[in-house]
């Protein structure tokens, strides 16, 4: 990721990193011009999936599943083990 100085347009680096959460990182930035010596903060944040995670998909159904009450869980469960292999 290439990250530039808007006050001068020179390139900038990141110096710090200060994780707010999984899906958000505030990046305190330095511009490398010496002349204009910039220091700013950029957010850096997840928006969205282009394709879900293969790994992600058995978790978001057990997520799922311990989200409903246990009569619901069960019914589930006998509809699956009534299923052929």
């Amino acid at each position: 990721m290439r990250i530039t100085c808007r006050e001068c347009g020179s390139k900038a680096r990141i110096g710090s990193r200060e994780s707010v959460s999984v899906e958000y990182a505030k990046l305190y930035c330095q511009c490398l011009d010496p002349h204009c010596g910039h220091s700013f903060v950029m957010e850096l944040s997840y928006s969205h999936a282009l394709r879900p995670s293969a790994t992600s998909v058995d978790q978001l159904i057990f997520d799922r599943l311990r989200e409903l009450p246990i009569s619901r869980q069960r019914q589930l469960f006998d509809q699956l083990s009534s299923l052929p292999v």
